[in-house]
């Protein structure tokens, strides 16, 4: 709780540094935040435009992710950031030790990086899915390797069987196959984007690329666990030449999303969501209640059993939190 309380007081220090901020003074400067390392803060100036600038911040602010929106000035001392404006919204995970990690702000679109090796974790993919459902975001899932596979038309992991029926955009990627670039490409066409996943689903290799001109390391992948070490230290905002924005992100091994106490679980799973208003009781949790709709779909295969343990799962996660 102590981290979601410190989210809390970050909102308002940025809310009452956009309030003390005079929109007629010449002096300020709107900007985008491009990546943020230690104690600088890249930021492309957009009014008006010009080359990428590295900027000071006011630490009252809090923290300063990718793609915010920014307001800067320069009183002789060098650029500084003295106030955010509103975000529409804040992409955060939750860390193994239960601090609130911001990823990126106002995303449109949430790309979940799976691939062959290592393999597709579906609750953790899940948890993907139910962060960008809270946020009001559209989601890709993306199965990159497909070189490995025998056919092209496999679904070796039941992505396509189990997901695109409930809307949700399945794309197979390699960096081997340039028609399945230029079909991820046109995915990303008008969206600022953040492409998340575990280590080595080669989330740098894709991003390379979409934009080969870019510099970006990318590490080997461990013979010991199939995994790949952290190639992206921090997070940076990419301008795609046909349009939109992709955020690359640090690889996480664990993605525990910090759900919003307003909103049922529930209403994170499409197809739980849907079928929860032919349950018999308006509060039931899908859990024991008689005359459940959604347990009553899952036996009959409806839903898919990965989806419901991932469900109970995450639903246990919540009430164990204090």
């Amino acid at each position: 709780m102590a981290g979601r309380r410190l989210n809390r007081r970050q909102q308002s220090r940025i809310r009452e540094a956009q309030r003390t901020i005079d929109p007629n003074d010449p002096a300020n400067r709107a900007g985008l935040v491009i990546s943020h390392r230690g104690k600088a803060v890249e930021v492309e100036p957009l009014d008006p435009p010009g080359d990428n600038i590295q900027c000071g911040f006011k630490p009252s602010l809090g923290v300063i992710v990718c793609g915010d929106r920014a307001i800067y000035r320069d009183d002789g001392r060098g650029p500084l950031i003295v106030a955010l404006q509103p975000r529409d919204n804040l992409l955060q995970r939750m860390d193994g030790f239960g601090h609130i990690k911001a990823v990126a702000a106002n995303v449109t679109q949430l790309v979940v990086c799976l691939a062959l090796e290592p393999a597709p974790n579906r609750f953790l993919l899940d948890q993907y899915l139910v962060s960008a459902e809270q946020q009001g975001l559209q989601a890709l899932i993306l199965l990159n390797k497909i070189d490995l596979l025998q056919s092209a038309e496999a679904d070796p992991f039941e992505l396509k069987a189990i997901y695109r029926p409930l809307g949700y955009r399945v794309l197979h990627s390699s960096i081997e196959d340039p028609a399945s670039i230029r079909a991820l490409r046109e995915q990303l066409q008008g969206h600022t984007s953040v492409i998340s996943g575990v280590s080595g689903v080669g989330k740098s290799s894709l991003t390379k690329a979409i934009l080969p001109d870019i510099d970006i390391r990318i590490a080997e992948i461990s013979d010991f666990n199939k995994e790949g070490r952290h190639t992206t230290r921090s997070s940076r905002l990419y301008h795609l030449p046909d349009g939109g924005d992709l955020i690359d992100t640090p690889g996480v091994r664990g993605f525990n999303p910090v759900l919003d106490p307003k909103q049922p679980l529930s209403d994170g799973f499409r197809e739980i969501r849907d079928l929860s208003q032919h349950c018999r009781f308006a509060n039931c949790r899908h859990v024991n209640e008689p005359g459940c709709a959604v347990r009553a779909s899952v036996e009959t295969g409806e839903i898919a059993a990965s989806r419901y343990r991932s469900y109970r799962k995450l639903l246990e996660n919540e009430a164990a939190i204090p």
